[in-house]
């Protein structure tokens, strides 16, 4: 007949228990956790460094496209035909980017939806001069010119940042009722961003600001029946940070990346491959190994 027998403590860790000191494992524990803080806190140094380096960037080339026309200001009636599709059942993406960026912002996104068969088309806009509504009219008119121009019925809207909140604005117009099958944001400000005070003249930045008349009636107003949204959000955001990029909605679906930060999203490998994964129903959801946390959505 066999006994189960404990394990042998060794006689160090006798003395220690005697006296009611900790074994010598729980400094190594505490090794261990403050390795693991200061892993963390480097990490977040180097992605902090690297977002600085593509917000000054990008701020940097804001004047030089104001001059040169970097941006798109056309109307609907004068933007370039959308190449038709090859399948009637794929559905075309528009992608929509934040403030101050331009069509290029999503060009890695633009490429992988590319790659697996899909037309993507991408609207600009300058950074002052227009309000949330009025690009939110863009989005409207942007809408119907892909689907006549591709015989499809719905079409697919990405947003980064401000473009998200612009899309939410587009889908509660009734002209898009029925022709939006899938929502996703990027790091958007639906509950406002901390630094929508560093520009107060400008009136899509006050757009922006926590509590703003524009987001109390976007949380009011519910997401369209038929309309399927994912909130994609940044450990490591500090322009839209936590819960301030989830949508105000139950039915949203959300999904935070680690290791990443507010522009971050845009290069991210794991986070471009779910967007893609997401818009190409075929396709599995191959993004499942990269390293994410849900967030509750706000209420």
């Amino acid at each position: 007949m066999s006994h189960a027998r404990s394990p042998e403590i060794p006689r160090a860790e006798q003395v220690c228990v005697a006296h009611g000191k900790s074994a010598p494992t729980a400094p190594r524990r505490v090794l261990g956790a403050a390795r693991a803080v200061v892993q963390t806190v480097r990490r977040g140094v180097v992605v902090q460094a690297n977002e600085a380096a593509m917000m000054m960037s990008t701020v940097a080339m804001v004047p030089l496209r104001l001059l040169g026309g970097g941006y798109d200001t056309a109307a609907s009636g004068s933007l370039p035909t959308v190449r038709a599709l090859t399948a009637s059942t794929t559905r075309p993406v528009l992608l929509v980017h934040g403030f101050a960026g331009t069509k290029s912002s999503l060009a890695l996104v633009a490429h992988a939806l590319n790659a697996r068969g899909m037309t993507v088309e991408a609207m600009s806009y300058p950074p002052l001069g227009m309000s949330v509504k009025q690009l939110a009219e863009r989005v409207i008119a942007e809408v119907e010119r892909i689907l006549v121009a591709t015989g499809t019925d719905k079409v697919h809207l990405v947003g980064h940042s401000l473009g998200g909140v612009v899309i939410a604005h587009a889908i509660a117009d009734s002209r898009l009722t029925g022709r939006v099958d899938t929502v996703i944001t990027l790091g958007s400000p639906f509950g406002g961003s901390p630094w929508a005070g560093v520009l107060p003249f400008a009136e899509i930045v006050r757009e922006l600001r926590a509590g703003s008349p524009l987001l109390r009636r976007l949380a009011s107003t519910p997401v369209p029946d038929g309309v399927r949204w994912l909130s994609l959000t940044a450990a490591f955001d500090i322009v839209v940070p936590g819960v301030r990029a989830v949508p105000p909605y139950a039915q949203v679906e959300t999904i935070t990346f680690e290791g990443v930060g507010h522009l971050g999203m845009l290069v991210n490998r794991q986070v471009i491959g779910c967007i893609a994964a997401e818009l190409c129903a075929q396709e599995p959801a191959t993004a499942a190994e990269a390293p994410m946390r849900p967030l509750p959505s706000a209420s």
